[in-house]
This record gives structure tokens, sequence and C-alpha cells, in this order.
């Protein structure tokens, strides 16, 4: 029973130093490591495999090397730390989950695009926002970076905050090391070029998959939280009829959501290295975001998380008092 209350400890004061101070540029970040171990395996691949098949075989072959390894090695080194002493392995514990949440960053880096615009300075808010979205933001107005910067926000809150925190809750830091290190490889690998198709692929659907029920849990949090004035009723409308509107099974899922809540519309045309892309409408009746709505989507961002990590918290208290967290 210590060891989960230290674990829920270590759990919670991460998720307050993620809301607190986000990511420091300077932190020692293990997926900065992990990163570098992956460009390392893809070149490797790429010598040795040239059919598709090949690929498809080296992209499975890195994703069981790279997260299956991150996986092991977290459960050795908190294994050692707790036999060591204990405050070494909840500190130990503490870095592994503050490292695995991302919610702080992404909002911090919204924060930045929303006080730019307010000032008046949209090309510093178009480089800023850059950093957010693939799509070419250097021709963009004001409700352009408004829009890219609230699709960012909710479409990464799954995969950000409540993906890790759900997988925290159910399988304690190893567990969510593997959601991290899969998502790693999925933004790494994942792309739907001619370049990583084959590659990528295994990435790719591994991630879907682990992130089926965090983007439902995440668009469900997002209702709950704005649920006031219209709100319950206008994300539940958009999240119904526009929830599949993503080449990804799960994107949509929160953006339609904040979408209802916000009464604001994502997607429609943007350009991607010139290229005109159109994108499905999301909450085709709701108005054109604009700057203003950037801090009303940050505090429901806020809200929804505090709803999320309570909820995930008492989950993971059930299941490790139970027994059913087996790391």
């Amino acid at each position: 029973m210590e060891r989960t209350a230290l674990s829920i400890l270590a759990l919670t004061i991460a998720y307050v130093l993620d809301h607190l101070i986000g990511d420091p540029s300077r932190f020692p970040h293990p997926v900065r490591i992990l990163g570098a171990v992956i460009d390392l395996l893809e070149n490797a691949a790429r010598r040795l495999f040239i059919s598709p098949g090949g690929l498809k075989f080296s992209g499975f072959l890195i994703v069981v090397i790279a997260a299956g390894g991150s996986v092991f090695l977290t459960i050795i080194l908190l294994t050692a730390a707790y036999r060591l002493n204990m405050a070494a392995g909840l500190l130990l514990e503490l870095y592994i989950f503050f490292t695995v949440l991302a919610g702080g960053d992404l909002r911090s880096h919204v924060m930045k695009v929303g006080h730019y615009l307010k000032a008046g300075r949209l090309e510093k808010a178009r480089s800023s926002v850059a950093l957010l979205v693939s799509r070419d933001t250097g021709s963009l107005n004001e409700n352009g970076v408004s829009r890219a910067a609230l699709e960012s926000l909710f479409e990464n809150s799954s995969d950000g905050l409540v993906g890790p925190l759900f997988f925290a809750a159910l399988g304690g830091a190893p567990l969510a090391v593997f959601y991290k290190a899969v998502n790693t490889l999925d933004s790494m690998l994942g792309y739907k070029s001619n370049e990583y198709l084959n590659l990528g692929c295994f990435a790719a659907r591994i991630d879907d998959l682990l992130s089926f029920i965090p983007a439902r849990l995440t668009a469900l949090f997002i209702i709950l939280a704005g649920s006031g004035q219209g709100g319950f009723r206008r994300g539940l409308q958009a999240l119904h009829a526009d929830r599949h509107k993503h080449q990804s099974p799960n994107s949509a899922w929160p953006e339609a959501a904040a979408a209802g809540v916000l009464d604001i519309r994502f997607g429609g045309a943007d350009f991607h290295q010139g290229k005109l892309r159109e994108q499905p409408v999301i909450n085709v009746q709701g108005k054109e975001s604009e700057q203003k709505d950037i801090w009303r989507a940050l505090d429901l961002f806020w809200r929804m998380s505090l709803l999320a990590f309570i909820c995930l918290l008492l989950i993971s208290y059930w299941f490790r008092a139970w027994g059913l967290n087996y790391f």
C-alpha cells in the first residue's frame, strides 16, 4: 500500500508541475533521447531493407525495440530505485510521470499565440503557431491563426494529457512510458507519404489503437467541463455529427466536442507546402474562430484537464488498491 500511495503522490505532483511549468526548454527530457534512438533505427532499417514488405517488418521491429525497450528500462530503473530507497523511487517515478505529460507545454504554446494576437503582433503569432501545426502559416490572418492554435490544442489534448494519464492510471509509469513511446514513434514515422507509408504503418496503427479510448474520454471530459450555457448540448450534437471527420479515427472526437462547446468552426481550407487542402468542416454551424476564443478555449482546456486528472486518479487508486496494477 505504501508503494501505491507514493505512486499516486508522484502522479499528483507531476500533474501540478506540468500545469505550472510545462516543459522547460533545458530540462533533460527522455523523449529527446528516444527520438535519437528512433532516428538511428530508421537509418539502419533503410540500409537493410528496400522492399515494402521488408520496410513494414523493420517498422514493426523499431516499435518493439523502441517502445518495448523503454518499458523494460523503466521497470528496471523503478524497481532498483524503490529497493534502494522509497524517496529515490518516488523522485524517479515523479520524473517519469512529469516527462510523459505535455498538457502544460501545449497550453503555454497556445497562450503565447493568444498573447501575440492580443498585442497585434500577427507575424509573431504566425511563427508561434507554426510550432504547433504542419500547415503553412505565413499568410494566415488572425482568424486562421486562432483556428490553427485551437485545433492543435484540442487534437493534442488526448495524446498529450488524457492518454498519458489514462495509461498511468491503468499501469503506472511503465504503461505511460509505453504510450508516450508509441506516440513519439507515430509522430516521427507515421506519415502517409510514400517515404513512410510502409516503414511507419505499424507505428501509426498501434498508436491509433492505444489512443482509441483516450480520445473518446477526452471528448467526454470536454463536454462535461463545458456543460454550462448550452455547451453540453452543443458539444454532444457536434460530436455526434462530426466525430469521424478526420483522417485519424481518433482526432476528430476531442475537436468536435470542443468546437461544439465553444460554438466555433474547425476545418476548412489550408495550405500544406504550398498546396491547397480542403479539410472537412467540424461544427459547420459554428462561428469562425477569433482571438478572444483562445482564452475561452484555454479555460475549457484547464477545466477538462482537472476533471480528467481527478477521474483518472480515482481509477488509478482503485486499480492499485485491488492489486490490478502489475508494475
